[in-house]
C-alpha cells in the first residue's frame, strides 16, 4: 500500500544588487555550496546602471531581472507619490544617486519567486552551506513563519579579521528568512531605504530571532565600514572558513569614485576637498572634479578661512583628519561628507549631525546636506 509524502518545501533565494559586479562570484559561490540545491531557486534584482545577465547565463535555477531606464524611472515616480511622509530626505538621495530603495527591491524579487519560503541572501556576505537548512529546521522546531538574526560574524576582507557585530534595529536583512504567506499579509514597504526588514517583520505574525550568528559573515571593506560597529571576537570551538573566493574579490571602481559618480554624474564640475585625505592619494581622478586636499597643519581657529580661500562651498569633503574639527561645518557647506576611518567616524558623526546651520542626514556610510537632496 502506497502511503503519500508530504512535497518537499522549495526556496526562493533572493539577492538585491545595484550594480556592484565584482560580487557575482560570491553570489553564485554561495547558491551553489547550499545543501538540498534540487529545493532551491535563485533570484537576483538588478537596478545597476549596466545589464549584468552574462555573468548569471549558464546558472540553473537562477533568474536575473535588471531594472534600468525608463522602468526605473517608473516605479521611482509612482514611489514617491504614494509616499506621504512629509520627510522624503532617503528617497530622494536614492533618487539622487539613480536608484531604488531596497523596500522595493526585495518585495519586487519575492514577487518575481515562487518558492514556499524566501531567504534574502545579501550580495557581500559569506553564507555556511547549511545555513538554509538550519533555518528551515529552526522555523519548524519555534513553530514560526519569518526567523532572523540581529548578530552577525564580520571579515575585514583588508585586514583579514573576523569581528562581530549587533544591529541597533534588532534584525539583519541578510539573515532574514520567512515563508510566502507571512510576505503576502505585508509586503516589504516600498519606500524604504534602509532598514526594511524592521517593518516587514514587527507584529505581522510568528517571527522568532534565531542565534547561531555564524552562519552569516559580513564582508567588511572599505565601501560599508561605517554600516556597521564591528567588535574583535575569538571564537572557540567553531572553525569558520573564508572561502579562496573571497581574495579575489576586487572593486573595480573605487566605492568614494563611484559615490560621487552616482550623485554627480557630470559633466557639470565637481569641487571635491580632501583633508588630509588618503583616498584622494588612491582613486582615479574624474575630468570633471576640480580638487584640492588641504595636507599642511591646521587650527581650529583658521580652518574655515583655509577651505574658503579653495571654494566658497563644496559638492564633496573627504576628512581623514586625525584631530575633530569642531565648527568648521558651521561656516562651510559641503553637499556630501565622507569620513575616511572608524576613528574619524568616532570622533565626527556625531558634530555633523549636530550641526544647526547645515543640517545633515546619515546614509548610506556618508552625510548629506538636506538642501542638496531637495534641489
Amino acid at each position: 500500500m502506497d502511503t503519500e509524502t508530504s512535497p518537499i518545501k522549495t526556496t526562493s533565494i533572493i539577492t538585491i544588487l545595484h550594480g556592484e559586479v565584482e560580487f557575482i562570484p560570491l553570489i553564485l559561490n554561495n547558491f551553489k555550496n547550499f545543501k538540498n540545491k534540487e529545493s532551491l531557486d535563485l533570484v537576483v534584482i538588478d537596478d545597476g546602471r549596466e545589464n549584468l545577465i552574462s555573468h548569471f547565463a549558464g546558472t540553473e535555477r537562477c533568474i536575473y531581472i535588471h531594472l534600468g531606464g525608463e522602468e526605473k524611472s517608473k516605479f521611482t515616480e509612482q514611489i514617491f507619490t504614494e509616499y506621504k511622509e512629509p520627510n522624503k530626505s532617503l528617497l530622494q538621495y536614492e533618487k539622487k544617486r539613480s536608484a531604488l530603495p531596497n523596500g522595493f527591491l526585495r518585495d519586487y524579487g519575492c514577487g518575481m519567486s515562487d518558492g514556499d519560503n524566501i531567504f534574502h541572501m545579501n550580495m557581500d556576505c559569506i553564507y555556511s552551506p547549511k545555513s538554509i537548512d538550519r533555518k528551515l529546521n529552526f522555523m519548524s522546531k519555534v513553530g514560526a513563519e519569518c526567523i532572523f538574526c540581529d548578530k552577525m560574524l564580520c571579515y575585514d576582507i583588508h585586514g583579514k579579521e573576523l569581528y562581530k557585530t549587533e544591529s541597533e534595529f534588532k534584525i539583519y536583512e541578510q539573515t532574514l528568512f520567512h515563508t510566502r504567506e507571512f510576505w503576502k499579509r505585508r509586503n516589504f514597504q516600498w519606500h524604504d531605504t534602509v532598514n526594511e526588514g524592521k517593518n516587514f517583520h514587527y507584529n505581522n505574525g510568528i517571527d522568532h530571532r534565531m542565534d547561531n550568528y555564524y552562519d552569516t559573515i559580513q564582508l567588511l571593506s572599505i565601501h560599508n565600514i561605517n554600516k556597521f560597529n564591528p567588535i574583535k571576537v575569538t571564537l572557540e570551538g567553531i572553525d569558520i572558513e573564508i572561502p579562496d573566493i573571497v581574495k579575489d574579490i576586487s572593486q573595480p571602481i573605487h566605492p568614494v569614485s563611484k559615490c560621487i559618480n552616482d550623485l554627480f554624474p557630470g559633466p557639470e564640475k565637481v569641487t571635491v576637498l580632501g583633508l588630509e585625505s588618503v583616498f584622494l592619494e588612491n582613486i582615479e581622478i574624474e575630468k570633471h572634479w576640480q580638487i584640492h586636499n588641504i595636507t599642511e597643519k591646521w587650527k581650529q581657529t583658521k580652518l574655515s578661512n583655509i577651505c574658503k580661500q579653495v571654494a566658497s562651498e563644496f559638492n564633496v569633503f573627504l576628512y581623514c583628519a586625525k584631530s575633530p574639527a569642531w565648527d568648521l561645518f558651521k561656516h562651510v557647506p559641503f553637499d556630501i561628507i565622507m569620513l575616511e576611518t572608524s576613528k574619524n567616524y568616532e570622533q565626527m558623526a556625531s558634530i555633523i549631525l549636530k550641526n544647526k546651520v547645515y543640517e545633515y542626514i546619515h546614509v548610506d556610510g556618508i552625510f548629506v546636506r538636506k538642501e542638496f537632496l531637495e534641489q
